[in-house]
């Protein structure tokens, strides 16, 4: 049984990264061959992202959780502006920079997250940086 599970969450990782680096690929190629709108390229991929999700939900992949508005506004906006300026530096940069950025994303919170707001991080979850 472990050993299924395991086959799963690497398949579905592997899975992940190929999709990943598919949808950044054929993004940069559709900026770099039509001069696709970077705002209306985003829509689309939230509109997909909606889609696929309302999918899955029906499918019973996960269970839809209520919050208050209040509460998911300000992550919900911090999200699509992430997304946003992640897709304007596709546009601007090479696929290399891009990359790198995205990467460098989660380490740039955890100093944030350390000097602004006194959180601390394990040593687990430190180490875990270092594969990027």
């Amino acid at each position: 049984m472990a050993q299924t599970s395991r086959a799963v969450t690497a398949s579905a990782l592997c899975s992940n990264i190929f999709i990943s680096v598919t949808i950044v690929l054929l993004n940069k190629w559709i900026y770099q061959q039509y001069h696709f709108p970077n705002m209306t390229l985003t829509c689309i991929h939230f509109l997909v992202t909606s889609l696929g999700m309302e999918i899955a939900q029906r499918l019973n992949v996960f269970m839809v959780k209520s919050l208050p508005l209040k509460d998911m506004l300000m992550l919900s906006m911090s999200f699509c502006g992430f997304v946003v300026l992640t897709n304007l530096s596709l546009q601007t940069n090479t696929v290399g920079t891009y990359q790198i950025s995205k990467f460098m994303t989660t380490p740039c919170i955890m100093l944030i997250q350390t000097l602004f707001y006194g959180k601390t991080f394990s040593t687990n979850i430190k180490l875990t940086l270092v594969s990027s």
